[in-house]
């Protein structure tokens, strides 16, 4: 009776905790508080049983399928997990093997009890059976304990584990005194994990498992042990029953084994298919990095990354190369005039006209370089490819006809500054490209719309609108 008022207030205190928990533990905690049902029917039939026939329990009534149900809700707890569609399905297949577990381990303790439990013998391997039970369930709780990775929810399995470890320690000790001793004393030993569970369940906030956050490495190798820790104590209770009933035996062999293997083939598909999504979201990634998000067009990173390597290959093989700063004329005066959603309009419809003929031209690349300023990289063509494309470029930013009344054109038009690698001229990248950009400096200076070159002596060669 003292043990049964013990589990009423934890028990109250229980449902106090799953009242106030948030909606995705309050299926851990219900299950716990189911686990508590169960184990308050069994000791209930134990009262019962002891009230009727004072010389001994188990006469009336077999509390056995009641702790069996405790240890499997607390199973299902440990390995439940809401968080997330495959979690859920993982979940589904963890609980009906620890159906399955809970199963065979009832029919075996029923079978060992009908069979008399005044030998001594039989009693002894019937509290190992339980003792094992037991360890079961707390090394799940412990296991999952260990790779829980939200605060709230480690909260709760810290109260699981120590709650299973105190039902595996001191009802072990408590059924040891039972066989040498008449002695009522070893029936509290059955009352302190409730004790236990009742003082953590009383305190708000658990502050011993703040000191404590998983790894990845822990979580990784945690999560790949608890489905074999399953499947292997099924294969155990197994192989215990061939001697009595080899057909069961053999569907839970296969059930174990199959349902590890089924279990395995989801989560390495899973895998397989997050790993072709990472790729994926990377290569992504990648091309945001080196692209312009208004224009679409290699950022000045890609741009970079794009002259280095033509600038080696040329080197290596000895290959011209130029580079090209194209301006948009007066675009400061377009966007004070037009405003500035006209001007992100105004660089998208030139970037498009850019790209459109620079794609026409075997090793030309365009790239945004800043604001209103376009890179071009020649690799591999001589000076008159390079001015043919380069006219080109000016000719369809002319052709696209966007009215700009601060212009003296009348439309929007660009400027370009070019300058050509050649022996011993330009030694470094950054060069050459402050050439180009001297270079365009003076087609500004010339009346825009124009294009001119960078030579060796400074002197600057124009090209107009007509070459």
């Amino acid at each position: 009776m003292f043990v049964i008022a013990t589990l009423l207030f934890t028990l109250f205190l229980s449902g106090r905790r799953l009242r106030m928990s948030v909606t995705h533990n309050r299926p851990l905690w219900a299950l716990l508080t189911l686990a508590l049902i169960a184990q308050l029917a069994a000791f209930g039939l134990l009262l019962a049983d002891s009230w009727v026939n004072p010389e001994g329990t188990l006469v009336a009534f077999d509390p056995t399928l009641y702790f069996c149900l405790n240890s499997l809700l607390l199973t299902i707890a440990a390995v439940y997990s809401p968080i997330g569609p495959l979690r859920r399905w993982a979940s589904i297949m963890d609980g009906l093997l620890a159906l399955a577990i809970a199963g065979l381990f009832y029919a075996l303790l029923h079978r060992l009890i009908g069979a008399g439990t005044s030998n001594v013998s039989v009693a002894s391997f019937l509290i190992w059976m339980f003792d094992a039970m037991a360890l079961f369930v707390a090394a799940c709780a412990t296991l999952r304990f260990a790779a829980t990775k939200r605060a709230d929810e480690r909260r709760f399995y810290f109260v699981l584990l120590i709650f299973a470890w105190t039902e595996l320690i001191f009802p072990a000790i408590h059924n040891r005194f039972v066989l040498t001793s008449e002695s009522y004393v070893p029936e509290l030993f059955i009352d302190l994990p409730f004790v236990v569970l009742g003082l953590l369940l009383s305190r708000r906030r658990t502050v011993w498992v703040r000191w404590y956050r998983p790894s990845r490495r822990a979580r990784v190798v945690v999560g790949s042990i608890s489905p074999f820790v399953l499947s292997l104590a099924l294969c155990l209770l197994a192989f215990v029953q061939f001697g009595h009933n080899a057909g069961l035996a053999i569907v839970a062999l296969v059930l174990g084994i199959t349902s590890y293997a089924v279990r395995v083939a989801v989560m390495l598909g899973h895998h397989l298919y997050m790993e072709s999504e990472l790729k994926h979201l990377q290569r992504g990634l990648k091309q945001r990095i080196i692209h312009d998000d208004l224009t679409r067009l290699l950022n000045r990173r890609g741009f970079y990354r794009t002259f280095q390597r033509e600038w080696e290959r040329a080197s290596t093989l000895s290959l011209p190369l130029a580079v090209a700063m194209v301006d948009i004329d007066m675009f400061k005066a377009f966007n004070d005039t037009y405003g500035h959603l006209a001007g992100d309009d105004c660089l998208a419809a030139v970037a498009r006209a850019l790209q459109k003929e620079t794609s026409l031209h075997a090793g030309v690349t365009v790239a945004r370089y800043g604001g209103e300023e376009f890179a071009v990289l020649f690799s591999g063509r001589d000076r008159m490819a390079v001015e043919h494309v380069l006219q080109r470029l000016r000719s369809r930013v002319e052709a696209l006809q966007i009215q700009n009344r601060r212009s003296p054109y009348g439309v929007v038009t660009a400027s370009a500054g070019v300058a050509a690698r050649g022996d011993g001229e330009h030694a470094g990248k950054e060069k050459l490209l402050d050439a180009a950009d001297k270079a365009l400096y003076a087609a500004k200076h010339a009346g825009r719309n124009c294009i001119r070159w960078f030579v060796p002596d400074i002197s600057l060669v124009e090209f107009g609108k007509h070459g």
